[in-house]
C-alpha cells in the first residue's frame, strides 16, 4: 500500500468514526436528552462533554490534516471527480467544525453557568438550539463520510480500469 492510499484510507476511517459517534447520537442520545429534565440535562451534559472533548478534537485535526495531506497528493488530478469529492468532504468537516465552535460551543458555556445562575425559563428552547447544530453538524459528517466513500470508489474503479489497458498491452 502507497503512502496516498494510506492517508485516504485513514481519512475515511476517521471521518467514518466521527460520523458513526454522531449517527448514533441522532439517533439515540439526542431523542433521550429531549425528555429529560432540567436537572438530569444538566448531569448528563456535563458527562457528555467531558468525555467527547476528551478525544474528539484530536480526531478532528487528524482527519482536517489527513484531508489536506490527501488534496496535496491528488493536486494534478484537480479535475478528476474524486479530487472535489475530497475537497468536498474537507469542507463539510471544517463546516461542521466551525459550526462546533460559533454554535455549541457557546451554548456549553451558557449551559454550564447554570449551575451558578440556577436554570432560566428558556432552557428548553436553549436545549432545543443545542440539539439542532448537533443533527446538522451530524448531517455534515455524514455527507463528508458519503463523499470520501464515493471517491475511494471512483479512484478504485480508475486503476482498475488502468490496470486492465495495461494488461492488455
Amino acid at each position: 500500500m502507497n503512502l496516498n492510499n494510506l492517508i485516504r484510507y485513514s481519512s475515511l476511517l476517521l471521518v467514518g468514526l466521527l460520523a458513526g459517534n454522531a449517527f448514533a447520537f441522532v439517533l439515540g442520545m439526542g431523542p433521550a436528552m429531549e425528555k429529560l429534565s432540567a436537572s438530569s440535562y444538566m448531569a448528563f451534559h456535563e458527562s457528555l462533554q467531558r468525555s467527547f472533548l476528551s478525544w474528539t478534537p484530536s480526531l478532528c485535526i487528524l482527519l482536517v490534516m489527513f484531508l489536506a495531506l490527501e488534496l496535496f497528493g491528488m493536486r494534478r488530478r484537480w479535475r478528476n471527480l474524486d479530487f472535489f469529492f475530497v475537497l468536498f468532504a474537507l469542507l463539510c468537516v471544517l463546516d461542521e467544525l466551525m459550526m462546533t465552535w460559533v454554535g455549541n460551543f457557546p451554548l456549553n458555556t451558557l449551559i454550564h453557568s447554570w449551575v451558578l445562575q440556577g436554570v432560566p425559563m428558556d432552557w428548553g428552547q436553549i436545549r432545543a438550539q443545542w440539539l439542532y447544530f448537533m443533527y446538522w453538524r451530524c448531517a455534515l459528517l455524514v455527507a463528508s463520510f458519503s463523499l470520501l466513500l464515493a471517491s475511494s470508489v471512483i479512484m478504485n474503479s480508475e486503476s482498475q480500469a488502468s490496470r486492465d489497458v495495461a494488461a492488455a498491452f
